[in-house]
């Protein structure tokens, strides 16, 4: 499947619901705000969260060069996030 097919395979799992909802932020644990606000000053920007029923939500950044995205967990550590997972 191609990149555009995958988007468009993700939009579909996703629905109508934006990457990013309204009022994000109380979906996510105290670690999370804090660090999201940290990388934020840094210029840092913020790419999507996914929501799952049984977990905290996934939040993924990328750094202000773009290079590279990465994983905001519940305790607020960072983590290398790879886009092309599976």
């Amino acid at each position: 499947m191609t990149q555009a097919g995958e988007n468009l395979e993700e939009s579909c799992k996703r629905g109508f619901k934006a990457e990013v909802p309204f009022g994000y932020e109380t979906l996510l644990t105290d670690g999370q705000r804090r660090r999201l606000d940290e990388c934020r000053e840094l210029g840092w920007e913020l790419q999507f969260i996914r929501r799952s029923l049984a977990n905290c939500p996934t939040v993924v950044v990328r750094d202000a060069r773009g290079r590279q995205s990465w994983r905001i967990c519940d305790d607020g550590s960072l983590e290398s996030f790879a886009e092309n997972r599976g």
